[in-house]
């Protein structure tokens, strides 16, 4: 179960607007649709479009192991997804 964004932390969900829009932007530099970025390259679902679709809105905090998988998808270093965000 994808975690929700905790009303209660300050700055949660501004930084989780963040982080989406940084993604949805690679990913459409990259060319690829959202059920493309959940996918590995030859197919696998790892996260359903609708995963993509909030976290990208910020309305889910993606883990860690799924922002690697979308930093790894966009060909870039998890440290170049999240570099400059506060």
């Amino acid at each position: 179960m994808p975690a929700r964004v905790n009303p209660d932390v300050p700055g949660e969900a501004r930084l989780m607007r963040t982080v989406g829009k940084r993604i949805r932007a690679l990913r459409e530099r990259e060319g690829l649709t959202m059920a493309e970025l959940g996918q590995s390259p030859r197919g696998v679902v790892y996260f359903q479009r609708q995963y993509v679709w909030k976290m990208e809105t910020g309305r889910v905090a993606p883990s860690l192991a799924a922002l690697a998988h979308f930093a790894k998808r966009l060909d870039i270093t998890l440290a170049e997804l999240l570099k400059g965000i506060r």
